[in-house]
């Protein structure tokens, strides 16, 4: 943990959010003729505000169309004389149903995903932060080089991650106050809100790729004109995509957190001295590199997709693991090789290629189209894939990228790679009719593609270090003992 003072007002954050969470009772202006005019209830829900109102017995004539009408932007103003405003498309109504036995009144109900203080583009040109709830208490930056940061408030668990991605600054920073944790990024420049949006996802995705855990759900966005974030605040929320927490983390600093599970698959007791050295092996996932990595995720949406692919597949079947893992794999490699200018060796050499061999098979072609042995059309499909002959193979393309960056692959990843291809055409490289070895196998398949992907956009990253070597971890499971260590150098 470094130690620096740098200091952060929270408190003034805090209140905005609790202001909108804690205040029920609002009424509604615009939307749709039966919403406007309203009082409409607002109570936080998970991933969502959860909104009703009554429709009285004047108003049944809206009861079949209610639920099919699309809102416009309407404001919603709080007794407190706060106001809010819900974006078009930002309300669905899902349930209608009769409240009063007596009278024809009906409860109209649904959520809401987005609400702001104030219009989005009183959000551009500003400093911006965002937070996001999270529901792991011991929630902690473990394993990357961090700060302490000072506070306005009392919280717990305080600490900083600074972030650089092109010429822009941010702080990643986590904090508890009572039973609440939250992890939240600062911006140390202004920004439009769109840039700032993708900055910040950016840099969580590099986050959650690197921990196996990536928290997120719903946001709380803040801008202010000052980088203090102490006056003139505005807030968005917004409901998010849903975390992916799968525990598959890709580095640590603790070496007991994976020798302790192994050494218990292999019903030993733990060797406390050997689990030391490693201790003193594994150091903090640099700051710059972490840089490093949020900004490949910036830049190249292909890399970052192919990310959040592969924490997605953590949580998905086997057979749907292999391949996503092998989609996320490819998009990797081909994005790599054409960003840095990585060239694969052509099967031939492109001049004797060129001058000798495609000439003597054009010829040939022609020849079989001449004394009508081929048609015309077989003539130009023979052509066109003589065109490609020369090209380099798939293993080829697939493992330049390894090549640049001084990784030498076994000749099980070498197999690996090969047998991506047939998971990507449908079928598994596997023995299908002993259904416990085609699983053992597809798991060593799964573990090894996972480290290559890892691998790649580490290296990417200017990575020098110790990663998890998840073949060897769960080498209990496929039954195929890997004489590696547990952490390994890349």
């Amino acid at each position: 943990m470094k130690s620096q003072i740098i200091n952060k007002n929270l408190e003034a954050t805090l209140t905005l959010i609790g202001d909108l969470i804690y205040t029920e009772s609002f009424t509604a202006d615009g939307g749709a003729d039966f919403l406007s005019g309203k009082n409409i209830s607002l109570k936080k829900g998970q991933k969502q505000f959860e909104i009703s109102f009554i429709l009285e017995s004047e108003e049944r004539h809206y009861f079949n169309t209610a639920l099919e009408t699309k809102l416009l932007e309407y404001k919603l103003t709080a007794e407190s004389g706060n106001t809010y405003f819900a974006p078009e498309k930002s309300t669905l109504l899902t349930n209608i149903k009769d409240i009063n036995i007596d009278l024809p009144e009906f409860e109209v109900s649904g959520s809401v995903s987005k609400l702001s203080t104030s219009p989005i583009s009183d959000f551009e040109d500003k400093y911006h932060r965002v937070l996001i709830p999270i529901s792991d208490s011991q929630f902690r930056f473990n394993h990357i080089a961090r700060y302490r940061f000072d506070s306005d408030a009392s919280f717990k668990n305080k600490e900083l991650v600074k972030v650089q991605i092109e010429e822009h600054k941010f702080h990643l920073f986590t904090f508890k106050k009572d039973d609440k944790v939250y992890w939240a990024i600062d911006s140390l420049q202004k920004l439009t809100f769109r840039d700032f949006q993708e900055l910040a996802y950016s840099i969580f995705n590099s986050y959650g790729f690197v921990t196996g855990d990536l928290h997120l759900n719903e946001a709380y966005y803040i801008c202010s004109n000052e980088a203090q974030f102490l006056a003139e605040l505005e807030l968005i929320y917004a409901s998010l995509r849903d975390s992916l927490i799968t525990g598959y983390g890709i580095y640590t600093t603790n070496p007991y957190s994976v020798y302790v599970p192994l050494f218990r698959s292999q019903q030993k007791e733990i060797d406390h001295d050997f689990v030391k050295i490693w201790t003193e092996k594994l150091g903090w996932f640099r700051e710059d590199v972490f840089s490093n990595l949020a900004t490949l995720l910036h830049k190249y949406d292909s890399i970052s997709r192919a990310a959040l692919i592969v924490l997605e597949a953590n949580l998905q079947p086997l057979e749907l693991k292999a391949a996503s893992y092998c989609v996320a794999f490819e998009a990797i490699c081909h994005t790599i090789k054409k960003e840095f200018g990585i060239k694969s060796p052509n099967v031939i050499d492109n001049d004797l290629w060129d001058t000798t061999i495609k000439k003597q098979f054009s010829d040939l072609i022609e020849k079989l189209r001449h004394d009508n042995t081929i048609n015309e059309d077989q003539e130009r499909i023979l052509s066109n894939k003589l065109n490609n002959w020369n090209q380099p193979t798939n293993r080829d393309s697939l493992t330049a990228p390894f090549t640049k960056y001084s990784y030498n692959l076994s000749k099980d990843e070498y197999k690996c790679i090969d047998n991506r291809n047939r998971f990507l055409h449908g079928s598994l490289p596997v023995n299908e009719r002993d259904e416990d070895e085609a699983f053992r196998e597809l798991y060593h398949i799964s573990m090894t593609i996972h480290r290559l992907i890892y691998v790649l956009i580490l290296k990417a990253s200017e990575f020098n270090g110790f990663i998890i070597n998840y073949p060897k971890l769960h080498q209990h499971i496929t039954g195929r003992p890997i004489d590696e260590e547990l952490f390994i150098e890349i």
